[in-house]
């Protein structure tokens, strides 16, 4: 049993029973407009995590409770510029209690005394009121400038102890904490989805890639859902096709048939995506597809199943509005074992002009292609891949072995590759080879990397990983551009937008770094431990120490390698002793390691370069270690 001590919101609706029983299908809707419009995009942009959403309610966690305040004077904020444009008997109130204590965790769940305090204070709050007890008062007072009122002891059910309560004033001082990050545009306007975290305008070919889309004027008793408001498209989750085959062996071709697929809707900007990572934490799992439409915060669900028999394959599919769990289309395909890109296409197109009539079909052709005939080789293409997946030199070099196999069963397979490049590119980082010098891998990184594009020009991972490249080679301002068309190709890649930071760090650009990032997590939010890690190290140029070590402490555990940046960050915030004690245990693992190599990091920002080389000597890395 897991404990630990977290600051905790609850937060529910006032009258909720009368805004029910007066209108229930607008109140559901306005709730739910709430929670997808600006509650989500509050709490991710506050590092928060919403625990569980009752119907009038919910329970959020955060690492910090500063984060935890600025997160409810934001909340209570833009809740009330909704109130404005709604009718008095339509508008939907708040009370927050805000609590630090002491919860058990079980699974994804929290229990305990600290959530029951939060609860209880919530109930004793007034409309859109914030309330806090003294745990948090204690953390905040000092931090934040604000007005707080201290309401005294205060007897509550089922805890033994009076607590005693404050109530945060809701004046021009907390306003002044309101981030620009997390401002509509306008009251009434929904947000696109970097304008969560700041509009960043991705200039590629002169298009700008990133801008808040305007949404309908329309109440929430009249208005069409037609996608998940962040962003005002349609809005897509890819569940894993089910392998029907009793060989698991068979499940590459059915996860690769999914992945295809959230790949191939993702070329289109009219869609709002969900990543494969996060989709295929249901994979093998009974679930319902309101569920998931819930949890990933999507309104459109696809699902399916794929079994061969022999050369014959059979292919099932069905798109799911799972607001209402209605079957927007459905369909079987019983063809030849060749034809899997051939179904796969066609399932796309079905998807997509269901959702939109009006599509752009012809940009999506220029932008298809067909991976490969050769199943033999995108089977070891697919092997590849996984061993390039688990981080570690010698699955970097199977993933080498096997993208070289899969080039020679089929020359002209762009996709193996860009696997080969990203193994050499890995070789060339940290030296994850086992016959070439750095510079001979930097240097096959570079030419599998453009063979890529030479094959498939318009391959957004191609572009992705040549990007990469280039930011070890230093030049940033190119690096820079490789992202941004990559981005222009799929702007619901996840994995672009979190890979395409390096170049903002290291030429400065740490704030609009963070809000990528966080932008990435929207787009996948089971995401894996490197986008955290990513974050943190985005934080810490940002200066928002305390940020990046919250950030950092949600990964399941430390890595080898993530010592080097979460020791810096702990000095930084004072913990002086426990930086140094890490320092020195990652230079005992990676003795080599020295001044001279992190002088080498393709800094263009000399202050963000200086204070991380400042950082490092005074935990005591050698300036050089031979």
């Amino acid at each position: 049993m897991e404990r630990r001590l977290t600051a905790i919101i609850a937060a529910d609706v006032v009258g909720y029973s009368r805004l029910i029983r007066e209108n229930e299908a607008g109140t559901v809707e306005s709730i739910r407009a709430h929670r997808e419009d600006l509650i989500e995009p509050i709490v991710s942009a506050r590092n928060g995590r919403i625990v569980k959403l009752m119907g009038d309610g919910l329970l959020i966690e955060f690492a910090s409770a500063v984060e935890a305040v600025r997160c409810a004077i934001e909340f209570q904020h833009f809740i009330g510029l909704k109130n404005k444009d709604v009718p008095e008997a339509g508008q939907i109130h708040y009370r927050i209690g805000i609590n630090v204590g002491d919860i058990i965790v079980e699974n994804d769940d929290i229990y305990g005394d600290g959530v029951n305090v939060a609860s209880r204070l919530e109930g004793l709050a007034t409309p859109d009121g914030i309330y806090m007890t003294t745990s948090v008062f204690d953390q905040v007072k000092d931090k934040l400038d604000l007005n707080i009122k201290d309401l005294g002891l205060h007897e509550v059910k089922n805890i033994a102890e009076p607590i005693r309560v404050f109530s945060l004033l809701l004046d021009d001082k907390a306003m002044a904490l309101v981030d620009t990050f997390t401002r509509p545009v306008k009251s009434g306007r929904r947000f696109g989805l970097i304008a969560v975290a700041t509009t960043v305008a991705v200039l590629a070919g002169g298009v700008v890639l990133w801008q808040p889309w305007n949404a309908s004027s329309q109440s929430p008793d009249t208005a069409e859902p037609t996608s998940v408001s962040l962003t005002g498209k349609p809005s897509i989750a890819v569940l894993a096709f089910d392998n029907l085959n009793s060989d698991p062996e068979k499940d590459y071709l059915s996860d690769s048939f999914s992945e295809n697929i959230i790949t191939a809707l993702s070329r289109f900007v009219d869609f709002f995506v969900i990543s494969r990572n996060s989709t295929f934490t249901y994979k093998d799992q009974p679930v319902k597809a309101q569920q998931v439409a819930e949890e990933l915060g999507v309104r459109y669900v696809v699902e399916g199943s794929i079994q061969i028999l022999g050369d014959k394959l059979r292919v099932t599919a069905q798109l799911i509005d799972a607001t209402n769990g209605k079957h927007l289309w459905a369909e079987s395909y019983d063809r030849s074992l060749e034809d899997i890109f051939d179904v796969q296409d066609e399932v796309t197109r079905t998807i997509a002009l269901t959702l939109n009539e009006n599509i752009d079909l012809a940009e999506y052709d220029r932008l298809e292609h067909q991976p490969t005939d050769n199943l033999s080789a995108y089977e070891l293409f697919k092997r590849a891949q996984e061993q390039s997946f688990t981080f570690t030199k010698e699955g970097n070099i199977l993933a080498m072995d096997l993208s070289a196999k899969a080039i020679e069963l089929d020359p002209n397979f762009a996709s193996a590759y860009i696997e080969l490049a990203w193994a050499h590119n890995f070789g060339y980082r940290w030296g994850w080879t086992k016959t070439t010098s750095r510079e001979e891998s930097l240097a096959l990184a570079f030419e599998m990397a453009r063979k890529a594009i030479k094959l498939e020009p318009f391959n957004f991972k191609a572009h992705q990983v040549l990007a990469s490249i280039t930011v070890q080679s230093g030049d940033l301002e190119k690096a820079a551009s490789l992202y941004d068309k990559a981005i222009s190709l799929n702007p619901n890649s996840a994995q672009v937008l979190a890979d395409s930071i390096d170049p903002l760090i290291y030429s400065g650009k740490a704030d609009e770094a963070v809000d990528r990032m966080k932008a990435a997590m929207r787009l996948n939010p089971h995401h894996p431990d490197w986008y955290l890690w990513n974050l943190g190290w985005a934080q810490y140029f940002a200066e928002d120490y305390e940020g990046a070590l919250a950030s950092i402490e949600k990964m399941n555990g430390v890595p080898d390698r993530l010592r080097r940046t979460l020791a810096p960050i702990l000095l930084r915030l004072g913990r002086d002793d426990q930086a140094r004690t890490m320092m020195r245990e990652f230079l005992v693992d990676n003795p080599d390691y020295d001044i001279e190599e992190a002088k080498a990091a393709p800094f263009t920002d000399k202050e963000f370069h200086n204070r991380w080389l400042d950082d490092l000597r005074k935990l005591g890395v050698p300036e050089n270690a031979s």
